[in-house]
């Protein structure tokens, strides 16, 4: 098992991501910055790590990705 994180693209999901070839592992960095650069920015997102749907990729090696931490408001 590799230390970097990869994921891979579910073939069902295959439409969705034009250049993108199914069942191909690719680093998680790397593919998260290209999906990042193709998708339309509306300011919402948290982090980059929000931009790989877990329903469409498949991941392995690295550290997985933590729970999402609720906001804490600072008053």
């Amino acid at each position: 098992m590799t230390s970097r994180r990869e994921a891979r693209l579910r073939p069902d999901f295959a439409e969705l991501y034009p250049g993108l070839r199914p069942d191909v592992w690719y680093s998680a960095a790397w593919l998260s910055a290209r999906q990042l650069a193709r998708t339309h920015c509306d300011g919402v997102a948290a982090s980059i790590a929000e931009v790989l749907n877990s329903r469409h990729f498949e991941f392995r090696g690295g550290r997985p990705r933590a729970p999402a931490q609720p906001e804490r408001d600072a008053s």
